[in-house]
This record gives structure tokens, sequence and C-alpha cells, in this order.
């Protein structure tokens, strides 16, 4: 017979489960003793931190020169590959001055002209144009150079199904997408665009 134990197991099918929570608050006097016991929990916390990072540094520096080769080279993968997601979530949304862009309005036709007044050339644009039935319609440009306009024809937007815009379109909200961002140049009809006066 060997001299291990074997564990005990619960003879119920059903066994009780007890809540932690409170039935009544803590007393007023106990808040200050939580509070100092807090401080010291955490100050001990960090305390630890520190010693394992020193116990960390001192295990590396008696490793060989090929583990801190490895190390660094993962190190710098790691560095690169953060760099790289911090840059591309930092791009967010242009507001739609940061973009240079001006609408400017035809009313002669059922057209849309913006016109690039940044320095940057804009890349993968795609203008969104919505009707006052609320139907969305796409039109996509490769790239607008920087003091040039691009107008949008009927003809050239296209709506889910890949039908053309009606020539009679009445163009409620604009709104341009390019590689760095967004921006609503017109919304119910008021361009977003034009300066205050």
């Amino acid at each position: 017979m060997s001299s291990t134990t074997t564990p005990r197991v619960s003879s119920t099918t059903n066994p009780r489960v007890m809540s932690a929570a409170r039935t009544a608050p803590l007393p007023k006097g106990q808040d200050a003793a939580i509070s100092e016991r807090l401080k010291s929990e955490s100050a001990n916390v960090a305390l630890n931190a520190v010693a394992v990072l020193k116990e960390m540094v001192g295990d590396f520096r008696q490793q060989d020169r090929f583990f801190k080769y490895k190390a660094s080279i993962v190190g710098g993968w790691l560095l690169v590959s953060l760099a790289t997601v911090g840059l591309t979530c930092a791009r967010g949304v242009k507001e739609t001055g940061d973009f240079g862009a001006k609408l400017i309005p035809i009313t002669s036709r059922a057209a849309v002209t913006i016109m690039n007044k940044s320095d940057e050339t804009w890349r993968d644009v795609i203008v969104v144009v919505k009707d006052n039935r609320g139907a969305e319609w796409r039109a996509s440009v490769a790239r607008v150079e920087p003091t040039k306009e691009l107008t949008v024809t009927p003809k050239q937007l296209l709506g889910a199904d890949g039908r053309a815009a009606p020539s009679d379109i009445r163009i409620r909200d604009v709104e341009m997408r390019t590689s760095e961002g967004r921006a609503q140049l017109l919304e119910n009809g008021r361009n977003l665009t034009e300066e205050a006066p």
C-alpha cells in the first residue's frame, strides 16, 4: 500500500455556494485602516515589480552574447511593430479643413466639384453622395493632384447595384474618403467647406 493520500471528494451532489458580498457596510472607523492597507499593499507591489525587473536584468547580463543578439532582434521587431500599429491608428479621421478640400457648388447641373487646395496629392479618392431619398452613390479616382479639381457627374456615380445615378439627382450629402481618412463636405445641403464670414 502506498503512503500517498487520496484527495477528499465532496459527498454532496449540490454543494452550497456562498457569496462574498457584505450584508452591511463597514463601520466608518475602518475606512482609514483600509486606505492605509491599500497604500502599503500598492507600495509592496511596486517594490516587488522593481525587484523582479532587477532580477531579470541580472539574468539577462549573465546570458551569452548569442542570446542577447536574439533578444535584441525580437525587441527591435516588437518596437517596429508597435510603432507601425501606433502610426496606423494615429491617422484616424481628418476633419474637413484638414484635407484642404473645397466643395464648389454648381447649380446648373447635378454634379459635384471638389478642389484640392492642399499641398498634398490625394490618393484612392472615393466620393460618396447621398440623394434626397437616402440612396447612396459612389465614384472613385486614383489621385487628385494639389490645386486640381475633381468633378463627378451623375454618369460617374454608381449605386450598390452598379447602376448609374439618375441625371436629375438631388444631392443632399457629400463625403470624401481617401487613403488618409474621410471628410464630410456637404451635409443636408449645407456646404461645410465654406469659410464663415
